[in-house]
């Protein structure tokens, strides 16, 4: 297998197509959970956040504690939703599928951290693992934190924070919005 450089060319490729994303969700158990909020950042730092309509069921205490206190309270529906959350990514429907109508190129990545459960919710919201905005494999930046031979778990750690020089203060956790644009600040001090 031939090695690949770490250039800039490459990365900038890359990093000038992952939206950072993050959501919010009612239970662990994604067969009973519900998506309650998603954040979504671009790299022009234009955002997007949206409140969906949920039933109220299966609400774990940890969500009813951390989670539901700070949300807005203004809900669309999951169809409301999908359809600003394509024309989030792409502007006139450009991309479906994980491949654009011009020849080459990508729909955005999303990145999130430990993505398992957001790209889940994510798919869930979509109804298939490939039939939404978003190229269909996330990025998960927990392995990129591996990668770049930091514990996975640093983003709960306040010293990591210290470490890049961020603020941490300066974002409300638990907020899908706030967690998405922390994800970016963290990224591009990582990253460059």
């Amino acid at each position: 297998m031939k090695h690949i450089s770490h250039t800039n060319s490459i990365q900038n490729f890359h990093f000038e197509n992952i939206i950072f994303f993050d959501t919010e969700f009612t239970h662990l158990d994604v067969e009973v959970g519900e998506l309650l909020s998603i954040g979504l950042v671009k790299q022009t730092g234009e955002e997007l956040y949206l409140e969906l309509e949920y039933s109220g069921k299966k609400i774990h205490p940890w969500v009813k504690k951390k989670v539901l206190p700070y949300l807005l309270g203004d809900t669309v529906t999951k169809k409301t939703a999908r359809k600003k959350l394509r024309d989030f990514f792409i502007p006139r429907g450009e991309a479906l599928r994980g491949k654009s109508k011009k020849k080459g190129e990508r729909a955005p990545y999303l990145m999130s951290y430990v993505n398992q459960f957001d790209a889940i919710f994510w798919y869930k919201l979509f109804g298939d693992p490939k039939k939404h905005p978003a190229f269909w494999i996330p990025l998960d930046f927990a392995s990129i934190l591996f990668a770049y031979g930091y514990d996975p778990e640093s983003m709960r750690q306040d010293s990591f924070f210290t470490e890049l020089g961020i603020d941490k203060s300066k974002f409300k956790l638990h907020n899908a919005l706030e967690d998405a644009k922390m994800l970016k600040e963290v990224y591009e001090k990582i990253r460059f």
